[in-house]
């Protein structure tokens, strides 16, 4: 009789191992094997944390860590259908990663622009002869254009002109509004980002190809809350590379590199190491809140 209850308990055991899933799981270059019942990501989690020695958890604890796993192929593993997909392979393995929990946090908080609406307005031509031509605003629209349209996947939209009068940024604008349909953001943008580059003047204006002038500021306004409601929830960036005034920058000493043959001075520029945040745009007033502590704190 005890003999017969022996060959049905290792029958059932035999079964149950036959009947577990064998992978490995490298952490920190360790390989270890683990067994799991069901092809989920619950199971796989839980047989992880089986395998981790208590030197782990106290790592865990220490340095704030968390971990991600992924598969040999350093795909993220984060469903089930992802962790069977793990097991069509003949040797299922996975890795372990270690992240911190902080930057985890922050992740989280961030909003990843997916469609963002890129517009450049670049003059670098210019009928004046007082005003030189800016060669390298074609270079600047080459590397934006790499940048946010072949690597970000945006959409980018730029003059075709290096000559731009007045009159042509403005039909340019108009244009932009009509042909994106941007009162209504029918093509779903979730993001603006505006670039400027030319000669400019002081007050925030841009200097166009016929010498005559164009606010920033009013180009920037025409996106604000009020004239376009359908961009009031998402970043609007601007990048602004023109002259504010006519003094040229000074400069300063910041290392001197000793060469075999000579010495050179690398020089920065005399307001290097500021970053400057206004509560507010300029000529608006601000009410007497803590909101830009509030939303800076959280």
């Amino acid at each position: 009789q005890e003999k017969k209850e022996n060959e049905v308990l290792f029958f059932y055991y035999y079964y149950f191992v036959m009947n577990l899933h064998q992978a490995y799981v490298i952490v920190d270059e360790t390989k270890k094997v683990i067994k799991m019942k069901d092809l989920t990501l619950e199971e796989l989690i839980q047989q992880i944390y089986y395998c981790l020695s208590l030197q782990y958890f106290r790592k865990m604890k220490q340095e704030n860590l968390t971990f991600e796993i992924v598969d040999i192929n350093d795909n993220i593993i984060d469903s089930d259908e992802a962790v069977k997909q793990s097991f069509m392979v003949k040797e299922a393995s996975f890795k372990i990663l270690w992240k911190s929990l902080q930057q985890s946090i922050i992740l989280e908080k961030q909003k990843i622009i997916k469609n963002a609406l890129v517009v450049m307005i670049g003059i670098s031509e210019y009928m004046n002869s007082n005003k030189c031509e800016l060669s390298n605003v074609k270079d600047d629209v080459k590397n934006f254009k790499e940048l946010f349209e072949q690597e970000l996947n945006y959409k980018f939209v730029c003059n075709e002109s290096p000559q731009m009068t007045k009159e042509d940024v403005q039909i340019f604008m108009d244009r932009l509004f009509v042909d994106f349909a941007l009162r209504k953001n029918s093509k779903q943008y979730d993001g603006l980002i505006m670039i400027i580059c030319g000669h400019g003047k002081k007050g925030n204006m841009l200097m166009t190809s016929d010498g005559k002038s164009l606010s920033i500021d009013e180009i920037r306004a025409s996106f604000n809350c009020n004239k376009m409601e359908s961009f009031k929830d998402f970043p609007k960036i601007f990048i602004i590379d023109i002259c504010r005034g006519k003094n040229p920058p000074t400069a300063h000493i910041t290392t001197i590199v000793r060469g075999e043959n000579e010495d050179m001075q690398l020089l920065g520029h005399n307001d290097d190491g500021f970053l400057i945040i206004w509560s507010t745009t300029q000529g608006y007033e601000i009410g007497d809140f803590s909101l830009l502590s509030d939303c800076m704190k959280s």
